[in-house]
């Protein structure tokens, strides 16, 4: 639902362009399969030759126009993801930095992660008539916690994007 000047919210800009990249993969899908057979062509068993109602000429127009449209759109939501700052640990950083910033703490979860399954068991080593029992190199229970503190960052971070997306304005109208 575009805001009253007819712009698009973040979110809504966002699946606006998740629509258009669908519609160009099944424009370009279309326009491959034609341009590698060059009209008549095997698939499987059959041949095939294009429908009567599928023009090439236009459907290649629609595919450069969409291109287009989603380019300019993109820009703006680039534009939008550097100029609407959120309140994140005290700090005003942009919807572009917490992006980024998310992806840091998915991949520092998942290091963490690994962490945390090598400390929760320790290694028994079976030398003659006795058993050696090597201790994790990090305590459990530290490792543990800082995985669950990352985990709720990450929460309080997606929350922060998700509220955002839903009031910020990205100056675009879908036509």
């Amino acid at each position: 639902m575009a805001n009253k000047k007819g712009n698009l919210y973040l979110y809504e800009a966002i699946e606006l362009r998740n629509e258009y990249d669908r519609h160009i993969g099944l424009l370009q899908d279309l326009l491959g399969e034609y341009s590698k057979r060059r009209g008549l062509f095997k698939d499987d068993e059959e041949d095939k030759e294009p429908a009567t109602d599928f023009d090439l000429r236009e459907t290649e127009g629609m595919l450069k126009k969409l291109q287009t449209k989603r380019v300019k759109l993109n820009q703006k939501i680039q534009e939008t993801n550097y100029e609407v700052k959120i309140e994140h640990e005290g700090e005003s950083i942009s919807i572009a930095e917490a992006l980024v910033l998310r992806k840091n703490l998915i991949s520092d979860i998942s290091t963490i992660a690994s962490r945390v399954e090598k400390s929760s068991y320790r290694r028994v080593i079976h030398k003659e008539e006795r058993d050696i029992y090597q201790e994790p190199r990090h305590k459990f229970d530290d490792t543990y916690k800082e995985y669950r503190k990352y985990l709720q960052q990450l929460r309080r971070l997606v929350n922060q994007v998700h509220a955002v997306n839903h009031t910020a304005i990205v100056k675009f109208k879908d036509e």
